[in-house]
């Protein structure tokens, strides 16, 4: 899957979301957060989730003393209730939708969001997150507090390792994302905390920015038509020598494949996921063979 990913893989910098704000919980304490909570909700924030699953065991006490207060919500770490994480973690700690056929789970009570009628929804991972002030420590309180910048913002509070380094592995509560490098490969390192995937499932709700996914019958007449389109090509352009040939064939090959790398790129930006990595291989085995086909031809011919 290397050689497909090269070929059909675009790359873009995204802007930073600037309506939910991480602060990372780090060494503290689940005692030592009830004055972090205090100072932001100070700066009237929109909301504050805050998941305390890395502990052990989440301190009750911390989560009584809000319960009457809507604008904290806490994740479940529990095996039951409600407020649980709406993330599904696929096979290999994957993570790439969300649950939506419940209006209680953490990231949507966090919203408000009700749903589109989808049992599930796919992560739109298209936005850089805000960290404030980039690795500053929830511990820090001199460094962050600024009402006027907090003020009607998601504030989400999460553990993202005992510091903001690019060592995520050594930590728990990963997951990988298909914003890895080597996402769908096997021994894959984790690559974003559950806080960031929390922010950015708010974010996919906040900015209205769902992605909906192409069924399998639009995807694969879209590979089947390039393949013929690749074949009829390929026949009709042909010549008598073996090596030009050749080099129509890679060119064509690397026009196909461009072509289907802006699509996806295309249909991403329109809202709609389009998945084609079998088309490299596709369009690989049916060139050779085309070309093959074409070079016995000629021999015969002549």
């Amino acid at each position: 899957m290397l050689f497909a990913r090269g070929l059909i893989s675009y790359e873009t910098i995204p802007p930073i979301d600037q309506t939910v704000v991480l602060f990372n919980i780090g060494k503290l304490q689940s005692d030592e957060l009830e004055g972090k909570i205090d100072s932001l909700l100070i700066t009237n924030p929109k909301k504050i989730g805050v998941n305390l699953c890395h502990f052990d065991k989440p301190s009750n006490k911390l989560i009584k003393k809000y319960k009457s207060d809507d604008r904290v919500v806490f994740a479940n770490c529990e095996e039951f209730g409600s407020l649980h994480l709406s993330q599904i973690i696929g096979d290999g700690n994957t993570v790439t939708h969300f649950r939506t056929d419940n209006p209680d789970y953490f990231e949507l009570q966090i919203t408000g969001f009700k749903g589109r009628g989808n049992s599930e929804e796919r992560i739109n991972y298209g936005a850089r997150l805000d960290y404030l002030a980039n690795s500053i420590e929830l511990a820090n309180s001199y460094s962050w507090f600024n009402p006027e910048y907090l003020n009607d913002k998601t504030i989400l509070l999460g553990y993202m390792g005992d510091y903001l380094t690019d060592s995520i592995y050594y930590y728990q509560n990963c997951r990988i994302t298909p914003l890895n490098l080597y996402f769908g490969e096997a021994n894959t390192l984790p690559d974003m905390y559950d806080i960031e995937v929390s922010a950015n499932i708010l974010r996919t709700i906040n900015d209205n920015a769902f992605i909906n996914e192409l069924n399998k019958v639009l995807r694969v007449t879209i590979i089947l038509f390039i393949s013929i389109l690749n074949v009829i090509i390929l026949t009709y352009v042909k010549t008598k020598w073996i090596f030009v040939n050749l080099i129509i064939a890679t060119i064509l090959f690397v026009l196909l494949t461009g072509t289907s790398s802006f699509l996806l790129v295309y249909s991403f930006d329109e809202g709609y996921f389009l998945e084609m990595d079998e088309l490299p291989i596709i369009l690989l085995v049916t060139t050779i063979f085309t070309v093959i086909l074409n070079s016995r031809e000629r021999i015969s011919a002549q």
